[in-house]
């Protein structure tokens, strides 16, 4: 599972729980650090009881608020979302378990002699046909469906960096 937030300078920052508990404060001892002035020094701990994530409130003066609810010890889920101070995180599963399962794919079909332009390939030709075909050709018909088409793709840069 992965505890995720954003910086108040826009960087995301992303914690992955497993057995060992952690501690989430102002303090420099804090498993992770906040910088809050409402975030008291060890304001809160997360970790795995039973198979389950558990977070418990440790005698905070602010308070810990799942879903929006002030909680003293409370199971949390995926898709909760966790309040410490003014910061605000997800508690989400795994996202790399997809990633990990597509590249180890992609590594037994280089071990089988593919090459990489072959599998970017038909990477590009299977994204291209579960694509919607709502282009009409010039003639007004549809698109034959073994047509490749092209990816378009927009790049959003932050107000800073332009």
């Amino acid at each position: 599972m992965r505890l995720r937030y954003t910086k108040k300078d826009g960087t995301q920052m992303e914690f992955e729980l497993g057995e060992k508990p952690i501690t989430i404060g102002r303090s420099p001892e804090a498993d992770v650090v906040l910088l809050d002035e409402k975030v008291s020094r060890l304001h809160c701990g997360i970790r795995l009881w039973d198979g389950e994530f558990y977070i418990k409130d440790l005698k905070s003066r602010n308070g810990t608020f799942v879903n929006g609810e002030r909680v003293d010890v409370a199971k949390i889920k995926p898709g909760d979302e966790i309040r410490v101070g003014s910061v605000i995180f997800s508690f989400d599963a795994d996202a790399n378990n997809k990633t990990d399962v597509a590249l180890q794919e992609v590594e037994a079909e280089i071990s089988r002699g593919k090459g990489y332009s072959t599998i970017l390939r038909e990477i590009v030709t299977d994204i291209g046909k579960k694509g919607d075909n709502s282009d009409a050709t010039a003639s007004g018909g549809a698109e034959a469906p073994d047509t490749e088409k092209p990816i378009r793709v927009k790049i959003r840069k932050k107000a800073a960096e332009e």
